[in-house]
């Protein structure tokens, strides 16, 4: 089994693809035990430290993650042994990409959404359904293209022009999405007396910082060889890592999207050097398009000013002295 190029295509032209069921069905079976048997032992999940939650508060909104599932049990290895994983990944990354964080998260019967909101430029993302999930039952959601617009925070998510982009992630144990972690997503609310679970990966190119979310250096990526060993230009390497990862910095951002899509002789030369935050482009112009017009029309004025202005008060008086405030405040 080999990943279709239309598929690709199609997961560079939307930001997200679903793909059904790419693995054995008795590897899945095998999985499915497992994943029951850790959150009986983790029946809260995990910390940022790997501890075992005593209480049902969330370390994450609204769900309950187990970080360190590959330590745990080896099988979970085979999922990044599987065939399609790692030719759609090295297609969008290149050889010797960077599995950045792998882990499972359980959404319990719960009122709360995650908010849409996006993650790093540049990379790669999986899920797997580790469960049946229906809609409103924990499911992801992403807005189809979305990894060519601004940052939600900046834009009215709520406009009705948003609505017949979403795609739920719902399905049977099995289901696979590939989705770009600059594409909006969130959570949907869980209306099932029943747990849903799913398995998420982040992946980035060979430069990408090997971290996951705990903050933890992790070890789960196979490298191919050596060839890209490559010394990077040191003003590009600086500029796609101060505008790579800017969820809440419109400026940043926007930067960004025009270096990588409107300068292709810059790109070129980032994507070759492999420098962070950077995938291999698709190829075809109408595909790799970007249109300035586009994303400066859907950006809400007020939602900039408003959030560049908390955003220099952050920078001028500091963090720790802004979560001050924002407690005095409330």
């Amino acid at each position: 089994m080999t990943i279709n190029n239309d598929k690709i295509k199609e997961l560079y032209k939307e930001g997200v693809v679903p793909l059904g069921n790419i693995f054995d069905q008795d590897l899945l079976g095998r999985i499915f035990d497992i994943k029951n048997q850790l959150f009986k032992e983790f029946p809260f999940g995990q910390d940022d430290s790997l501890n075992k939650k005593i209480d049902n508060k969330f370390q994450r909104p609204g769900s309950y993650m187990i970080w360190d599932i590959i330590e745990r049990n080896s099988i979970f290895k085979k999922i990044l042994e599987n065939k399609i994983i790692n030719e759609t990944a090295t297609k969008v990354l290149g050889k010797n990409f960077t599995v950045a964080s792998f882990y499972i998260r359980r959404t319990p019967k719960v009122d709360d959404t995650l908010d849409t909101h996006i993650d790093y430029q540049g990379g790669l993302s999986f899920s797997i359904l580790l469960d049946k999930i229906g809609k409103d039952e924990g499911e992801t959601f992403f807005y189809k293209k979305s990894h060519k617009y601004p940052p939600p925070p900046f834009t009215d998510t709520k406009s009705p022009i948003f609505k017949k982009e979403i795609i739920y992630t719902t399905g049977n144990l099995g289901d696979t999405f590939f989705w770009f972690p600059d594409c909006w997503h969130g959570r949907n609310i869980n209306k099932k007396d029943a747990d849903t679970t799913i398995l998420m990966c982040h992946m980035g190119n060979v430069n990408h910082p090997s971290k996951d979310s705990t903050g933890r250096k992790v070890y789960y990526s196979q490298k191919i060889d050596a060839d890209e060993n490559i010394t990077p230009n040191k003003y590009l390497k600086k500029l796609f890592k101060f505008c790579g990862n800017s969820p809440n910095n419109i400026f940043a951002h926007f930067l960004y999207c025009l270096i990588y899509f409107k300068f292709n002789k810059i790109t070129n030369i980032a994507i070759k050097q492999r420098l962070i935050f950077t995938r291999i482009k698709f190829g075809n112009k109408e595909v790799d398009n970007f249109s300035l017009f586009s994303y400066l029309k859907l950006l809400k004025f007020s939602n900039v000013v408003r959030i560049s202005i908390k955003n220099l008060i952050k920078i001028i008086i500091g963090k720790k002295a802004t979560a001050l405030v924002r407690k005095a405040i409330n």
